[in-house]
């Protein structure tokens, strides 16, 4: 069996050095009851391969990526999977639900749960989807409390919480119960060995048609007031030169789309900490003034009237149609995919980013996290079903080790990447697609680098994925966004909390969507606003607000 181990970078030999380290290290944080540790086994150094003499099979529940969608029709055709078969004797056979809607997501899941029948691994986002939470999940019996596993059975998960405070914290509940293998995005895990690995994960932003402001003479914009200069001028201008008048000045992909630009009032569409108080974004003066400005939007033409009904397929043809001016989208999946297709079809289209907008005379502000350390409360469990939890625990380890992140990032060496002095580089298959596929989507083939599941990525995907000279511009556009109000990852509430939180945000969030639609579309006219919010109230937001308070006070207070 071939390993390449002769063939591993000098980042990955070094960052083996520093596993070595960190893997005698144990945490202090108390062990919970429900260990399935064998009484007098020592916890292992490093990942053996093969992991098993013999063959076993392990079930796992993953919601099918759209990027994988776009090539294949299960995680098992991924090269990626049937390599690490091959290394560890370990055969994963993949559930998908049968839908990526995040509703018949969560709908088969619940189902899946109710019937008791589990598989193995589950990758769920155990806190915000979860009712009760990762510390209920543990104890309606779902999933595995892993503090002994990953004691015993994951050296290379145990050493990165170890030599990283941030992801420690981010891994456990407040009583230090680690339930979740994660995906980690550390770009500075490997910092002695990468000086300069890319600290950019401001992946999601504003996009514009940049050949429309030049060819109208306008300056990008940055506030709400410049923004509406700009939607006007391609509303009424023909920056297409169709001579049609279809121009859609601004082309939301669903309502969800739509509701970033609550950011730009220094709000978010949910939680998020002013100055260490949390509040709800949706149940403030702000939001009422974001929803006018909108709702005058969209009487005026500058918001597509379809925004709630267009699907992935239909944005795309508005954009690739030379129709829209502007939206908002991740710098791969949609920024960098739209600028290779784009040129190739018209070399004159230039797209670009703007900074995240805002009102004039206050700041910019971001919401996704910056520097992610692990991905919040997502990840991979293992369930309380599982006959192979030792087995699975140290599958899932290897993700964390030198050798199997970068198998799990960049794919299989000669397929999907080349070592280049010692640092892996993807290949003109994966950068340069000659079917036509993004980066992501032609990744996705050999491996998980474009995100998903349990690893720690290797740090020189970024700035590959990120490769197009649009694509580097755009990032550092959007982290001008101050990060100082987002709600950091690994809050937990109580089961309790949890549990109350859930029963009230399922009509809050429900009655939010619908008014938020509603209003924006002069269905519902603005000045039902006081009525709105004293609905909110009578649902129990401020209940819910008390709780993530108080949840993130004691994040705040972790260890």
């Amino acid at each position: 069996m071939k390993r390449n181990l002769g063939k591993l970078s000098a980042l990955s030999l070094s960052a083996a050095l520093l596993v070595s380290v960190f893997s005698g290290c144990t945490s202090n944080a108390t062990k919970p009851t429900g260990s399935t540790e064998k009484s007098g086994e020592a916890a292992i150094s490093t990942i053996p391969l093969p992991i098993v003499s013999k063959p076993i099979t392990l079930k796992m529940f993953v919601a099918m990526d759209a990027k994988v969608a776009a090539t294949m029709k299960n995680y098992n055709e991924i090269a990626v999977f049937k390599e690490l078969e091959k290394r560890t004797g370990i055969h994963i056979e993949f559930i998908h639900p049968a839908s990526m809607d995040a509703a018949a997501i969560k709908e088969q899941f619940n189902l899946m749960v109710a019937s008791g029948d589990l598989p193995d691994l589950i990758y769920y986002n155990w806190i915000n989807d979860y009712n009760g939470g990762p510390n209920k999940a543990i104890k309606d019996g779902v999933i595995l409390p892993l503090n002994d596993l990953v004691d015993k059975y994951a050296p290379n998960l145990k050493a990165f919480m170890a030599s990283d405070p941030k992801a420690n914290k981010q891994l456990r509940t407040d009583d230090g119960t680690i339930y979740v293998f994660p995906e980690a995005q550390s770009p500075n895990q490997f910092a002695k060995v990468n000086p300069n690995p890319n600290p950019a994960f401001q992946t999601f932003g504003w996009q514009i048609r940049e050949d429309w402001l030049e060819k109208l003479n306008l300056k990008k914009p940055e506030t709400i007031d410049d923004w509406y200069e700009v939607l006007k001028a391609f509303k009424t201008k023909n920056p297409s030169g169709s001579g049609k008048g279809d121009e859609i000045p601004l082309a939301p992909k669903g309502a969800g789309d739509l509701q970033n630009w609550v950011r730009a009032w220094g709000i978010n569409y949910g939680f998020y900490v002013d100055n260490g108080k949390v509040k709800y974004g949706p149940y403030t003066p702000e939001y009422k003034d974001s929803l006018t400005t909108l709702a005058k939007w969209y009487k005026e033409g500058l918001i597509d009237p379809d925004f709630g009904i267009t699907d992935a397929k239909q944005f795309d043809a508005k954009v690739m149609g030379n129709r829209a001016g502007s939206w908002v989208g991740s710098t791969s999946g949609t920024f960098g995919r739209f600028v290779q297709l784009m040129k190739a079809k018209d070399p004159s289209v230039k797209l670009g980013g703007t900074v995240p907008p805002y009102v004039k005379g206050t700041k910019s502000y971001n919401f996704n996290i910056d520097e992610i350390k692990v991905a919040s409360g997502g990840g991979v469990a293992i369930s309380a079903k599982s006959k192979y939890a030792k087995e699975a625990a140290m599958w899932l380890d290897y993700g964390y080790s030198p050798e199997g992140g970068l198998l799990n990032t960049f794919g299989i060496e000669g397929q999907s990447y080349k070592m280049v002095n010692g640092s892996p580089q993807l290949l003109p298959e994966i950068t340069n697609n000659p079917q036509g596929l993004s980066i992501d989507e032609a990744l996705s083939k050999y491996s998980r680098g474009s995100g998903g599941l349990a690893f720690i990525m290797t740090p020189e995907i970024w700035q590959q994925r990120m490769a197009l000279p649009e694509q580097q511009k755009i990032i550092g556009l959007w982290k001008e966004g101050s990060y100082d109000r987002t709600m950091p990852p690994g809050v937990t509430p109580t089961i309790e909390e949890s549990t109350k939180m859930a029963s009230v945000l399922s009509q809050v969030n429900t009655y939010r969507d619908e008014m938020f639609s509603k209003i924006i579309m002069g269905q519902v006219p603005i000045t039902e606003f006081d009525n709105y919010m004293a609905k909110l109230k009578q649902m129990g937001i401020e209940d819910a607000i008390k709780i993530q308070q108080a949840a993130y006070d004691r994040y705040m207070a972790r260890k």
